[in-house]
């Protein structure tokens, strides 16, 4: 079934995406398709598996954009849709698994962009929505949406006869779903004269598992259902390829490209991670997901970006590249804009954190640069992986035993997993609940410091050891009048004390294992400075 068009078209995407990462508008056009339970062991550039599609045309914009090798979803469609429409997680929305219903009163990204715009954008969705529960034709424009066609439900029973909703009107459509869901967004773009958001969302490579259009795919054999996901993977590229192609050179030069997965591959197909740990698991074969970027304020060529990032972070980087200046990001939404030129300044993730709540299946997980906490509520059991020696997640450490510094990570893991998941974080580097500052501030963050520069020299000025610690915080400086104050992550006061004019010892021994803020204030400068302070008890 091979269609010599491939190789000359993904050609073509190729050399002329090389020239529009260079040149681009000040109101790039925005395409973000999303695709359907596709996962990091079906997409070429992360694992090495034995079966791969062959997929041109991604590969062709990963070429020549960004390949993110560490982007974390959630385990299932409607809580990650929920999350990218929102740009907050699903302890925020409600939205923890499936079914579940994205409430109005949450401000979508097509509402936050007509509100950041003035209204210059024309947007549409196409495919498969699938956060309203019962399935409501008009959720679709009451969060903004102009134009709305595709499937409200997860999927759909046959992808050649399937219930197609349009602005709020249903009936049935026969024809290959994929296709039809791109010759609407073909149609939708020629219409428009403005800038214009498109979110695409495929349906595949979904179940049903099964045979797409001979034309659309290359594997040979279609005979189980692994060859038959990895065909639909395979016409759904080819789809994608003819949307690009249908653009005018002008419109693909002024073009923001986002392609990700919803989820990790089903159980039934999951190839390389242990069974069981696929779609609707806290493993990493259930939120590890594949994502690129490319075209307009793409930069970067051909390259890995190892960073964290989260799906919610799409939101606060398409208000970026739409002209918004935010306090780091917007909710749980941190921007990634600056990853894309690499031509400026921005904090990336130290955490990465994703929940989940169906059928009585539900718990959350949290991520540092190395080490990964997953923990289930039924019976509050844990495990505990280290990442980067054991990327498959197929030892618990936790049996083993932690040695000192794991156990001083897996605190930390729990307890930045508390403060997301009662209130807002204090180390996403977003302005977030009431915070004054990012990070800072509120009723549930340490004070702020003054100014960089007061911080930068009180720094110097101050010396707070150790740190882990477990007994004795020796705090040494030369101010003449300062006091200190000790809070944990919820902000309660632990240890205050004013007038202090030497160095001091500070008693912890007692304290419980976890993070806490140490605050200290110039009285006579009015300069202030807040350290993050690891206790480990006995």
């Amino acid at each position: 079934m091979t269609n010599n068009k491939y190789t000359s078209w993904a050609i073509s995407i190729v050399l002329f995406l090389s020239f529009c990462t260079r040149i681009y508008g000040q109101s790039p056009n925005i395409l973000f398709i999303i695709a359907d339970d596709l996962g990091v062991d079906y997409s070429n550039g992360y694992h090495e598996p034995d079966l791969l599609p062959t997929t041109p045309f991604l590969d062709a914009l990963a070429e020549e954009g960004i390949l993110f090798e560490n982007v974390f979803s959630t385990p299932k469609c409607t809580p990650s849709r929920s999350t990218i429409m929102s740009g907050k997680f699903g302890i925020k929305t409600g939205v923890l698994g499936t079914p579940g219903h994205l409430s109005t009163d949450h401000i979508s990204i097509f509402k936050a962009i007509e509100n950041q715009t003035n209204g210059a954008y024309a947007d549409a969705v196409i495919g498969k929505w699938h956060i309203s529960q019962p399935a409501d034709p008009l959720h679709p424009m009451e969060h903004g949406v102009d134009h709305y066609m595709g499937v409200l439900s997860s999927s759909v029973e046959d992808y050649y006869t399937w219930m197609r909703t349009e602005d709020g009107e249903t009936e049935i459509e026969n024809s290959y779903v994929t296709t039809a869901f791109t010759d609407a967004a073909i149609e939708w773009v020629n219409e428009q004269d403005q800038p214009w958001f498109l979110w695409l969302a495929h349906v595949a490579p979904h179940a049903p598992f099964h045979i797409p259009p001979d034309s659309l795919y290359t594997i040979n054999n279609v005979n189980n259902n692994r060859q038959k996901y990895v065909a639909s993977i395979e016409a759904m590229d080819h789809e994608i390829g003819r949307l690009l192609n249908s653009l005018s050179e002008e419109e693909l030069e002024n073009t923001l490209i986002i392609f990700i997965g919803d989820n990790g591959s089903p159980n039934t197909v999951l190839q390389d991670y242990p069974d069981g740990h696929g779609k609707a698991t806290l493993y990493q074969g259930g939120i590890r997901v594949p994502m690129i970027v490319s075209g307009a304020g793409v930069s970067r060529s051909g390259e890995r970006e190892s960073a964290l990032i989260h799906i919610t972070d799409i939101y606060a980087t398409l208000l970026e590249m739409v002209g918004a200046e935010l306090p780091g990001g917007v909710y749980h939404s941190l921007s990634f804009k600056h990853l894309l030129d690499d031509s400026s300044s921005g904090a990336t993730r130290d955490y990465n954190y994703s929940e989940f709540d169906e059928n009585g299946q539900s718990g959350f997980t949290i991520r540092g640069e190395q080490y990964k906490l997953i923990e289930f509520s039924e019976d509050g059991s844990q495990e505990f992986y280290d990442l980067l020696m054991d990327s498959l997640e197929t030892t618990n450490l936790i049996p083993i035993g932690l040695d000192a510094d794991q156990l001083a990570v897996k605190e930390d893991l729990e307890a930045e997993a508390t403060q997301i998941r009662t209130t807002w974080s204090c180390r996403d580097y977003i302005q977030n609940g009431d915070e004054e500052g990012i990070d800072c501030g509120g009723s549930h963050c340490a004070p702020c410091m003054s100014t960089n520069t007061d911080q930068y020299s009180l720094q110097h000025d101050i010396s707070i050891l150790p740190n882990p610690v477990q007994k004795e915080l020796q705090i040494t400086t030369e101010l003449k009048n300062y006091s200190i104050r000790l809070t944990d992550v919820f902000g309660t006061i632990h240890y205050q004390q004013k007038g202090l004019q030497a160095s001091t010892t500070l008693e912890v021994e007692g304290l419980l294992s976890g993070i806490y803020f140490l605050n200290l204030h110039d009285i006579i400068t009015n300069r202030s400075i807040t350290k993050r302070i690891v206790v480990q008890s006995d």
